[in-house]
């Protein structure tokens, strides 16, 4: 009987094999077909790598110019793949890394080797007291440093020296000494590690188990997609996860559980995973008792596509995703409900222009301050009646009004909710109830095991109560991700009015995997100053949060007229273009709908490609060109370039908001305002041009 190996794959390998030409992608699919049945197949030339830096490493043959390389460990039937390339730069490469278990923390570590070249000197110890002078050698080990590099980590005297060494040093060793050089104390980096009581520096197929190792390696089975995943060989998010993302996915929550991050730190990926697990663990349970749900449409269509990427096709039966119009409306139309949900802008305000007919004869408000009341205090709080109304809380809508005054202001919200019923439609936050109202009256079973709620943030009040009362309370009932710097909409929460207890249940994300370090910190200085929750009625703040990649500071350009600013993007996409950048990376991001329209327009008048991006098209990667968004469309997506077209300030747009004068709501529109740009900004992986008329 032949013997069970286990061959596991490294991303490094990926990246690599990525790289390599289409055709000979194809010679190495079938060399990972072979090598799995038999890694000693005759025809693959398993072959040991005599000038190796890692004695261990072997050569195999992928074609007549392509070899990779694989590490035999010493003990034990595992194969590590760990690269893929011509002849001699594969070759190369085998003498310049070496792989070990490391002895503290007991994960997998590819080092770049010292194995015939003379080291890095190390700095002169008489000089500047070095960053981490406090810490023990032992201490920097239970970091993740490996032995080899405690010298050179010596020797770092500046965060910026400690940036630059970071493509040297391993990533999880490299993360806990930047959260220390932080202010994050030795004692919590170490409990957060959960290192094992004992290593076997040997022992690969038990380090592979490990979180740490799983970042960077994955286990090649017969349950895993492997043709899917070297399809798309740079989506290693549907294989490897940070430790920090696996703790949360993989584990029984005694509850629900809140996750926050700022934007790229992988909270949508840690959902989408959270998702498939469930499904997995509830695969005995008849129906689809997995409901992962956001706020928009186009956020749920991408997450759909998405999870079934990283799913069989039984996991997906397991799994409903729908944004929570949709799932809403479902909930109701089993009920028998018949009327519509608004979304309409332009029908919106045909029938606010009706109520408005019914303004008071003395009115002292200008037209939006009563769309704005309805919106964010009698829906919010469900007012039916004048006297809901009257006892209804108005905290932060600033000015006072009176008794009277809102008893004046009633047959406006009376009419508005007329004009509704006579074109059969509801407002969602208006149907959230009507389904919160029949869930509780019918006692109707929804067969829903668990739900993952992605940009928690943008969820209203109502709809955190239905997803609520949509689940039974108890294990892995609710995992809700999010981020408030984030809010582009009004809405806001907080968990525990809505009978949401997270308490002992919330983690926060903190490494940014998308954009660049330049980019992250300009786009977290368009908050400053703005307060920002916790989701949960606390303040919540973005420190620790930083990128481990970084590039070109983002370039601001101010413009004088359109034609200027016309000038200024085209010579920017010619640049892009001559750095390598596909068009089909390059999104040209605008305030309003209007304005996306008009660039899209422009593009297109140049003779560029152009695909604009709008709440029914998606961002297929198989269709060419410059894509033309709004900032609420791009939310969810990335991009190796972002141009912020036509922008002026937050000021000018949140006075756009109304005439209200009340400073409440200018500052409120304001941080909204603020969080938008902050969004489109943090869309851009390498390069951001923020340009202005």
């Amino acid at each position: 009987m032949q013997k069970t190996v286990k061959v596991a794959l490294s991303d490094d390998f990926l990246r690599a094999f990525a790289a390599i030409p289409r055709d000979r992608q194809q010679s190495v699919v079938k060399f990972m077909a072979t090598f799995r049945q038999n890694p000693m197949s005759p025809g693959i030339n398993y072959e040991k790598i005599n000038d190796a830096a890692d004695s261990r490493m072997r050569s195999v043959r992928i074609s007549i110019d392509y070899r990779g390389i694989v590490l035999k460990p010493n003990q034990g039937d595992v194969y590590c793949l760990l690269w893929v390339d011509k002849h001699d730069d594969a070759y190369e490469w085998a003498r310049r890394h070496k792989v070990a278990i490391h002895p503290e923390i007991g994960t997998i570590q590819v080092l770049e080797s010292s194995h015939g070249q003379s080291m890095t000197p190390v700095k002169d110890q008489t000089g500047p007291e070095g960053l981490f002078a406090s810490l023990k050698d032992r201490e920097l080990l239970r970091l993740g440093v490996p032995q080899e590099q405690l010298q050179q980590v010596r020797s770092i005297v500046t965060a910026e020296e400690l940036e630059a060494s970071q493509a040297r040093l391993p990533d999880d060793a490299f993360e806990a000494l930047y959260f220390f050089a932080a202010g994050e104390s030795y004692e919590s980096l170490v409990r957060e590690r959960e290192a094992p009581v004992q290593v076997d520096p040997e022992d690969f197929a038990g380090a592979l188990e490990r979180d740490g190792s799983k970042r960077h390696f994955v286990v090649i089975t017969d349950d895993l997609d492997l043709e899917g995943i070297l399809a798309e060989p740079l989506a290693r998010w549907r294989v490897f996860l940070h430790p920090s993302q696996r703790k949360l996915v993989e584990r029984d929550w005694n509850g629900p559980v809140r996750v926050l991050g700022g934007a790229g730190t992988g909270k949508t990926v840690a959902a989408m995973h959270r998702a498939v697990w469930l499904a997995r663990k509830f695969m005995d349970v008849p129906g689809k008792p997995v409901l992962f749900t956001t706020f928009t449409r186009t956020l749920a269509d991408d997450v759909r596509s998405q999870i079934a990427t990283i799913t069989t096709p039984a996991e997906r039966e397991k799994i409903v995703v729908a944004n929570i119009d949709q799932w809403a409306l479902s909930v109701l139309r089993r009920a028998g409900y018949r009327h519509e949900l608004l979304f309409d802008g332009s029908k919106r305000r045909e029938l606010w222009e009706r109520a408005l007919t019914r303004k008071p004869d003395d009115a002292q408000f200008p037209d939006p301050f009563y769309q704005a009341e309805f919106e964010r205090v009698i829906l919010p709080q469900g007012c039916e009646s004048v006297d809901d109304y009257l006892r209804a809380s108005r905290v932060g809508r600033g000015r006072q009004l009176s008794r009277p005054a809102r008893r004046g202001l009633w047959p406006v919200f009376a009419e508005y909710r007329a004009q509704l019923r006579s074109a059969n439609l509801r407002e969602p936050e208006e149907a959230y109830r009507d389904a919160l109202a029949i869930l509780k009256r019918e006692g109707m079973s929804l067969g829903i095991s668990s739900i993952v709620v992605d940009e928690g943030q943008d969820l209203s009040p109502q709809a955190m109560a239905l997803l609520r009362a949509a689940v039974p309370e108890g294990p892995n009932d609710l995992f809700i991700v999010g981020d408030a710097h984030q809010r582009i909409y009004r809405h806001k929460v907080a968990l525990s009015r809505m009978g949401i207890d997270v308490r002992g249940r919330s983690r926060k994300l903190r490494v940014n995997y998308r954009t660049t370090d330049e980019i992250r910190k300009w786009a977290v200085a368009q908050l400053a100053n703005c307060t920002i929750d916790d989701l949960d009625g606390q303040p919540d703040t973005l420190v620790g949060y930083h990128s481990l990649s970084h590039g070109p500071a983002p370039e601001l350009a101010s413009s004088s007229s359109r034609a200027d600013e016309r000038r200024v993007i085209e010579t920017v996409l010619e640049r892009l273009k001559a750095d390598g950048i596909p068009m089909r990376n390059v999104c040209l991001v605008t305030r309003t709908n209007a304005e996306a329209n008009e660039y899209a327009q422009w593009l297109h008048s140049t003779g560029r490609e152009t695909l604009k991006l709008d709440r029914g098209t998606p961002d297929d990667q198989d269709k060419a060109g410059v894509r033309v968004a709004t900032m609420h469309r791009v939310k969810g997506l990335e991009f190796d370039a972002v141009i912020l077209a036509g922008y002026r300030t937050p000021e000018h747009y949140a006075r756009e908001y109304g005439e209200e004068e009340d400073a409440g709501v200018m500052l409120d529109n304001l941080t909204s305002e603020r969080c938008l740009l902050h969004v489109a900004a943090t869309r851009a992986k390498k390069y951001l041009l923020v340009s202005r008329i």
